[in-house]
């Protein structure tokens, strides 16, 4: 069964969402000023400390990256940097341990912006997302919505261009929280994509697939919309901050959370 998501989202959270936020903003305007020094120097300081860590992460993988960058810079060693990176196991540094969402235990995973950043590291940093595009949600017969999001990566560079895709599904028990799910599973239809590259990011650290399913748990709209300005301020890359474009520029979301996000956008796209 195919169904709006549009509709459903809409329907449900304008009369809701507009109270909430209308109860924020007149609270937030007598300490909004006091704040705002305070939030930048916190901003500021928690960029640097991310910034140097992802930089100690990359000096993890030194050794490597320069017995890639021995090949000649050109598309013809293509085919041989993808079998070298596919021989390498990444760093003990870069691999996290995580809860499953699908069955008991845990499976191990590499941060989205370790990937990314070593992916530009290789092969250029004209490398990033093409195109991003999600089928419209189905509602199954128990009544939970389901999405499959598909994500096409360029690799672009010295090496020439390659293009590879990555997949990820996002279901929920109602449609809203499908909607804000949607740059989750982006995120991690990026790392299935850059996971095909090989061992070196991760393709063989679990026997079995655990990353390409985002499970959102029942919570409130309001829950869920609360924390979407958070959400965009901790994003670090602006390519995984664009999948957030729609579902901000919908006609529930307030002008306050279309304010975050436009200003993340300048802070990552002057970086």
């Amino acid at each position: 069964m195919w169904i709006s998501s549009q509709t459903f989202f809409i329907k449900n959270l304008e009369v809701v969402f507009n109270n909430v936020i209308f109860a924020i903003h007149k609270q937030a305007i007598g300490t909004r000023l006091y704040f705002y020094t305070g939030r930048l120097f916190f901003r500021k300081q928690t960029n640097n400390y991310m910034t140097q860590t992802l930089l100690q992460l990359l000096k993890d993988a030194e050794i490597i990256f320069a017995r890639l960058g021995e090949f000649e810079a050109s598309p013809e060693s293509l085919p041989e940097v993808l079998e070298l990176i596919d021989h390498y196991e990444p760093p003990a540094s870069w691999i996290l341990e995580l809860p499953s969402q699908i069955r008991e235990g845990t499976y191990k995973t590499i941060p989205i912006d370790v990937m990314e950043a070593s992916v530009r590291r290789i092969f250029g940093y004209k490398s990033g997302i093409a195109d991003i595009s999600a089928q419209n949600p189905i509602q199954d017969k128990s009544g939970k919505f389901s999405s499959l999001v598909v994500v096409g990566y360029n690799l672009e560079g010295d090496f020439g261009r390659h293009y590879i895709k990555g997949v990820a599904t996002v279901t929920s028990p109602n449609i809203q929280g499908l909607e804000l799910a949607v740059p989750k599973a982006s995120s991690m239809a990026v790392k299935n994509a850059i996971k095909q590259l090989g061992g070196l990011f991760g393709k063989y650290l679990n026997r079995e697939e655990e990353e390409n399913i985002v499970v959102v748990e029942q919570v409130s709209v309001q829950e869920k919309i609360e924390s979407l300005p958070d959400e965009i301020r901790k994003v670090q890359t602006l390519e995984y901050l664009k999948t957030f474009h729609k579902l901000v520029y919908s006609k529930s979301i307030s002008h306050e959370v279309q304010a975050v996000y436009e200003q993340r956008f300048r802070e990552l796209k002057g970086k």
